[in-house]
């Protein structure tokens, strides 16, 4: 297996970029004050799949996000609104090395809002439903937030190489969707520095995730009685594209994100026995090794599971391939935060 050559005709220099210690992000009735502006310097949807012309989409700095509307989900003749993102797809460039060859982020921190920003334009999630009284989806979230996390399908460390902005408005429920809190933050946060490090070392990669809903398949939702109903995933994908020497190349996954209900009749997780989510902090003792060779699956069963058509990665990579390993990323392209202290995969 080759490495990814450098483009470094592709990468981002970090020369004038803004730098700033724990920005705040700040959230003003539930809305982002930071404005919500696309860059034309990046094509989030090169390779994301065909949109729909009744679609919702919603561009930002450092993603585009495509919205579940009421369409049939399960496959039960009902309306679904899951309150989930269909997918999110973005165009993250790598960063250029220093003076000693390492790859470092830029000098952005920011402090994550407490209240996500709901955005007005989802507000069917929650106007003229019957028996919806709150208006914030964080409140589908509150109590259960260490059981449930709010996660982010595009991550948030990512959009700082643009500014502290764009990574605060990645924190808009556009880019959201219920994660085990032990999944969040353990394979698929291993997952996201590892597309950190791909993207490092390629000079640029082309990003797209989200749920996936089973059709046939009960789904289970989060939210109290006058809350929103989110509905929580079967199942995320992933698919990290990069463009090199040898032409396009592409990885996919599939992590299973099985959930049942509680002896309270609410959802819980119910982490697969045979691939247990491990945090990364619990991850840095050196006892849990991430591996994500098993989750990797081809676009096609990624489209037979989500209904969606990546006909731009059709034309250039086998749709109906599985790698049999991930790309080797040597040690200095991994920068910023590293889940577990793991520059591997």
């Amino acid at each position: 297996m080759r490495h990814i050559l450098p483009a470094t005709t592709l990468a981002v220099s970090l020369c004038g970029w803004a730098h700033a210690d724990n920005f705040v992000c700040r959230s003003q009735g539930g809305t982002s004050p930071y404005p919500v502006q696309e860059r034309a310097d990046l094509d989030h949807l090169r390779y994301a799949p065909v949109i729909g012309t009744d679609a919702r989409i919603r561009r930002f700095a450092a993603y585009v996000a495509v919205f579940d509307d009421a369409d049939d989900d399960n496959g039960d003749g009902r309306a679904d609104l899951t309150a989930n993102p269909s997918f999110v797809s973005y165009h993250l460039r790598g960063v250029q090395p220093s003076s000693d060859g390492q790859y470092r982020e830029p000098n952005i921190s920011i402090t994550r809002p407490n209240d996500w920003y709901r955005g007005e334009d989802l507000s069917d999630l929650w106007t003229g439903r019957p028996g919806i009284t709150h208006t914030r989806i964080d409140d589908s979230y509150d109590g259960i937030g260490r059981i449930w996390n709010r996660g982010h399908l595009a991550m948030a460390d990512h959009a700082q190489r643009i500014s502290a902005e764009a990574s605060c408005n990645t924190h808009f429920f556009w880019n959201a969707s219920p994660q085990a809190a032990d999944f969040n933050q353990g394979p698929w946060l291993h997952l996201e520095t590892y597309s950190a490090a791909v993207s490092n070392a390629a000079g640029a990669a082309w990003i797209v995730a989200g749920p996936i809903f089973d059709r046939g398949r009960e789904i289970l939702y989060i939210g109290d009685a006058g809350e929103v109903p989110v509905a929580v995933p079967h199942a995320f994908f992933k698919i990290i594209v990069v463009e090199t020497q040898y032409g396009v190349q592409a990885r996919s996954f599939i992590y299973e994100h099985p959930s049942q209900i509680d002896a309270a009749g609410d959802p819980e997780p119910d982490a697969p026995s045979n691939d247990p989510w491990v945090k990364c902090s619990s991850a840095s003792n050196g006892r849990h090794d991430y591996d994500h060779r098993d989750n990797l699956v081809s676009i096609a069963n990624i489209e037979t599971r989500t209904g969606l058509h990546f006909q731009a990665l059709a034309s250039v990579v086998d749709r109906q391939a599985v790698a049999d390993d991930l790309w080797p990323i040597p040690e200095q392209f991994w920068s910023g935060f590293i889940c577990g202290g793991q520059h591997q995969h």
